[in-house]
């Protein structure tokens, strides 16, 4: 909100100390109307838009009987367009689902951003799997063979500790499983977490994130490791990757709850 006020105000002051709607001034029934239109959720991104138009002086449809004072002050001015942005937001989220989880391991914060855009992408409730003993720089840098990660995913049996296991994955039917590629595989953290459960009746959907990698290896480890009702094909994603980009792919999936 702050940097919506902080675009739009001086374009604002240059038209007028405080812009009026376009019949004038407003009246108690008009208020009435916009407390309805807030309460029933009814302002939109197009809403947004024109109402952004018009206190910047650019040519809009008719607004004429558009409820767009919504602090009831008879005029119509940047407030009234950040209240309208919020109540645009609030609609356009997601409704939570509480059948699906996004569990993710994130060492250095690339796989976190992605999981964080899909959480709010998809509204489903969230999981960080956290190392015990929590992983250093040193103990994943790549040129060091004998640090930690290196002598981990060497070793296909080393299981590392959780810190706070998930108590229970039973309510839910769809499991997205992101992690950093380690080695060209997945960190052996991820078959600790995907060993203490059952995901037989479950669909798990991998997304990854490297610099080069792909995401084909692990999940090949995936499968192979514990029974999975159905494992969507996965998605590696580049560092740099937009919210744009993770929203596209949720999109393409085929999900379909119990």
């Amino acid at each position: 909100m702050k940097k919506l006020i902080s675009v739009i105000a001086s374009g604002l002051l240059m038209l007028t100390a405080s812009a009026l709607s376009p019949t004038g001034a407003g009246t108690a029934a008009e208020t009435d109307t916009v407390s309805a239109a807030t309460a029933a959720g009814r302002y939109t991104a197009e809403d947004v838009r024109a109402l952004q138009d018009f206190l910047l002086g650019k040519e809009t449809e008719d607004l004429t009987d558009k409820p767009y004072d919504l602090n009831g002050d008879e005029v119509w001015d940047v407030f009234d367009l950040c209240l309208m942005k919020g109540e645009a937001e609030k609609n356009s989220a997601p409704e939570p689902d509480n059948s699906t989880i996004v569990v993710y391991f994130s060492r250095t914060g690339n796989t976190e951003k992605i999981a964080e855009y899909l959480i709010d992408i998809t509204g489903a409730d969230s999981y960080v799997i956290e190392a015990a003993v929590p992983y250093t720089d040193e103990d994943i840098e790549y040129n060091n063979s004998t640090c930690r990660a290196n002598q981990e995913q060497n070793d296909k049996m080393v299981r590392p500790e959780i810190a706070k296991p998930i108590a229970s994955l039973d309510s839910y039917d769809t499991v997205f499983l992101g992690y950093p590629i380690w080695w060209g595989q997945e960190p052996r953290i991820i078959d600790t977490f995907l060993e203490r459960y059952d995901f037989s009746d479950k669909t798990v959907i991998p997304f990854c994130t490297s610099g080069s990698s792909g995401i084909s290896t692990s999940e090949r480890n995936i499968a192979a490791l514990v029974p999975i009702g159905k494992q969507l094909t996965g998605k590696r994603f580049a560092a740099s990757a937009k919210k744009e980009d993770v929203k596209a792919w949720y999109d393409s999936l085929e999900i379909k709850s119990k």
